[in-house]
């Protein structure tokens, strides 16, 4: 999985491509720290190239989630494809963070 972090006016841009597996979690990890330590009011995690994500993936993304809501930050995810978002409806993070299929 390659990770290009991006910033622009308090707002963060993590573009994933590729397969999520389960040793570079601590990467996406990582990352997700960084940001959060910067607090943007707005992170857009675009999946628009990522072809598997894996539940340890997922986790982060709502560790990012939290992170970012005790500074008063949103997460939006763009460009979810067909399989991903119904993953991402099991595990009910529609209800967390805003998804759009578009990137």
């Amino acid at each position: 999985m390659d990770i290009k972090v991006s910033e622009e006016n308090n707002t963060t841009k993590v573009k994933l491509k590729g397969d999520m597996y389960m040793e570079q979690v601590d990467e996406l990890l990582d990352v997700f720290n960084s940001i959060v330590e910067k607090g943007p009011s707005l992170v857009i995690i675009d999946v628009s190239e990522l072809k598997s994500i894996t539940s340890s993936g997922i986790g982060k993304i709502v560790l990012l989630y939290k992170g970012l809501q005790k500074k008063g930050g949103k997460v939006k995810i763009v460009g979810v494809n067909e399989t991903i978002m119904q993953i991402f409806k099991i595990v009910k993070l529609d209800k967390l963070v805003e998804i759009h299929e578009k990137a």
